[in-house]
């Protein structure tokens, strides 16, 4: 019985166990930690996060960004879980761990700087602990002004994601020429865009609620 009712949550996330289609009221719930890698001035990665908020609020996603920039946090001296009981934990540092705490999945929006990950999306996630992210799916969008859309640093992405006990699921979503895609405000300028997003969400909210039940199967045990 438990075998069968997993299956049915793990059916395609816009219909139900018994293939009727579900309302935007049913699909809602989900909660997304969004994580912004860029650091540098005058980057594109604005233009990626406001599109991508948007897309995942049209399909009931609620959005919390933790932004390397924002955070501005120092190169890693003493993650989180180096500070004892007695001591007071940086503010800004809580604040994002709870965010990462009561996210459903991770949105990895990442550049490219020298056919590498930012070293502000690096520092930003080793502040904290693997124990942190685990057991929840993480979804890459990369970008880049040129041709091949930051896809470099998405492949590293997706080991560090690995190691830190998250799920990355298979799609990639790769925007090349990125400020031809997307304008200041991040409004598309063609389709496309509009459906590799969406491709990806389906995907991304089908592995969340996967493991949100797998995770809620453990908790009652």
């Amino acid at each position: 019985m438990q075998l069968t009712y997993i299956s049915c949550k793990l059916s395609h996330p816009q219909f139900d166990c018994l293939g009727n289609s579900m309302s935007m009221a049913t699909r809602q719930g989900l909660r997304a930690c969004m994580f912004i890698g860029s650091a540098r001035e005058k980057r594109l990665g604005d233009r990626v996060s406001k599109f991508m908020i948007s897309q995942m609020k049209k399909t009931g996603w609620t959005v919390d960004v933790v932004d390397a920039a924002e955070a501005d946090l120092p190169v890693l001296k003493k993650p989180i879980f180096f500070y004892d009981k007695s001591e007071e934990v940086p503010e800004v540092l809580g604040s994002i761990l709870d965010k990462i705490k009561i996210a459903d999945a991770f949105v990895i929006v990442t550049c490219e700087y020298n056919h590498c990950l930012p070293p502000g999306l690096l520092n930003l996630i080793d502040h904290f602990a693997p124990s942190a992210y685990s057991k929840r799916p993480s979804g890459i969008v990369c970008y880049s002004p040129g041709m091949f859309g930051g896809i470099r640093a998405a492949m590293q992405a997706r080991c560090l994601l690995s190691e830190i006990n998250t799920v990355s699921i298979p799609n990639i979503f790769a925007i090349p020429k990125v400020n031809n895609c997307l304008d200041s405000d991040g409004n598309p300028t063609d389709d496309h865009m509009i459906s590799g997003a969406q491709k990806h969400l389906v995907e991304l909210e089908w592995y969340a609620r996967a493991l949100k039940v797998a995770r809620d199967a453990d908790s009652d045990k």
